[in-house]
């Protein structure tokens, strides 16, 4: 049910009774609603911004995924089989979310999008998920149909929805899985590296390097677990 129908945001900014968390589903429709009351009044700006962020507000790990070779395989064996192929990596991927405490935000595509309670829960998911999808692709023959993923993790406050979430270090993470790392690799946002402090055993990190992102310098490190 769409958020103007169960209840107006005007009543929650007028009507110091009312509980949010309670009376409004968290979806698009909650937030359309009162960016929609914010845009109309922005002396009342403030009072809405603290009203979304406390009502929707989060901090965690994020950890946004890509594969590769969606173009090439696709035209040269068909929609279906590559569709076939997300739906595989998606089923393998799941319950390695799971196992490390992460909450699936979305699948698009081929594409997934997931939090965690901090940056190390994400570098372990992203690296089960690659020795999965290694031991899948060692088990056939056929290269067309074999997974890989690359990976980026950001760590910061966002907005979460009922599918789907919103902040700056969301799309640090998604720049970093799905335009700048290549295929297998796990990059590091500076704010979850941050996060880390020391280098968790078992794990190496590179070097910072530097990539744009919308006209700013976005700092980042590659991980890789080194078991002994």
């Amino acid at each position: 049910m769409a958020i103007h129908q169960a209840c107006h945001p005007n009543k929650l900014l007028h009507d110091e009774k009312t509980e949010p968390h309670v009376k409004l589903e968290k979806g698009h429709d909650y937030l359309f609603a009162l960016l929609s009351e914010r845009n109309a009044n922005p002396d009342r700006a403030n009072k809405i911004d603290r009203l979304l962020w406390e009502e929707l507000g989060d901090q965690g790990a994020i950890l946004a995924t890509d594969s590769s070779g969606f173009t090439r395989i696709t035209r040269k064996r068909g929609t279906l089989h590559f569709l076939s192929m997300i739906q595989k990596g998606f089923a393998m991927s799941l319950p390695i979310i799971k196992r490390e405490a992460g909450t699936l935000v979305k699948q698009e595509a081929d594409n997934i999008l997931c939090t965690f309670p901090e940056p190390l829960n994400a570098m372990r998911a992203a690296e089960g998920i690659r020795k999965k999808l290694e031991a899948h692709n060692q088990s056939i023959e056929d290269s067309d149909s074999h997974i890989r993923y690359s990976f980026g993790i950001g760590y910061g406050s966002f907005l979460r929805f009922s599918h789907d979430i919103f902040g700056d270090e969301v799309n640090v993470a998604s720049k970093l899985g799905e335009d700048t790392a290549t295929e297998n690799t796990i990059l590091v946002s500076k704010a979850a590296y941050g996060r880390l402090g020391e280098v968790p055993a078992q794990w190496y990190l590179t070097s910072p390097k530097i990539v744009s992102l919308g006209g700013t310098a976005l700092e980042y490190r590659e991980a890789a677990h080194q078991p002994k």
